[in-house]
């Protein structure tokens, strides 16, 4: 009991000591992860939000992070190690809240993953998942732009022309 009570303390106190960051942070981080350093500052960063979806949401960035963790090593162990922590950890955020932002995460990953790693068995559902619920996502206007300008820039999605054109996007 004397071991568990200031072990207690300094969980509680560095949690609650740390400054934690909402979506729009994250949504901003993520587009400036270059490296490996700037990776790791990213998966470190603590989350405030106190909504349930943002807070899902964010836990996706985070697992796309990992999954891209796998470019900044070398052995092959360890990216597929980091590439399965993360698609593990997004798959399990895509079902506590199926939402515009991590189906676009999941299908962005998949349009730029090898196909030898077999993750690629989403892409049409999730294509049509965002047709479908972009519009009426409550997402900002400014990240319905990124993600449709990111999708178009695949060159693998014809089919989100329209939906870009309507966003002026293209």
């Amino acid at each position: 009991m004397k071991i568990l009570t200031p072990l207690l303390f300094v969980i509680i106190a560095s949690f609650s000591s740390l400054a934690g960051e909402n979506i729009s942070h994250f949504r901003a981080s993520f587009v400036e992860i270059k490296n490996y350093e700037t990776a790791e500052a990213f998966l470190a960063t603590e989350v405030s939000e106190s909504n349930f979806s943002f807070s899902v949401t964010i836990r996706s960035y985070k697992a796309v992070c990992k999954m891209m963790m796998a470019q900044y090593v070398y052995n092959p162990f360890t990216k597929y190690s980091w590439f399965n922590k993360g698609k593990t950890l997004l798959e399990q955020s895509i079902v506590l809240d199926k939402n515009v932002e991590n189906i676009y995460l999941r299908l962005i990953v998949q349009i730029n993953v090898p196909s030898f790693l077999g993750y690629k068995t989403e892409i049409e559902s999730d294509t049509k998942y965002i047709l479908e619920n972009l519009e009426k996502s409550a997402i900002p206007e400014e990240t319905k732009r990124f993600i449709l300008k990111n999708l178009i820039n695949t060159g693998e999605l014809e089919t989100m022309k329209p939906l870009a054109k309507k966003y002026n996007v293209i």
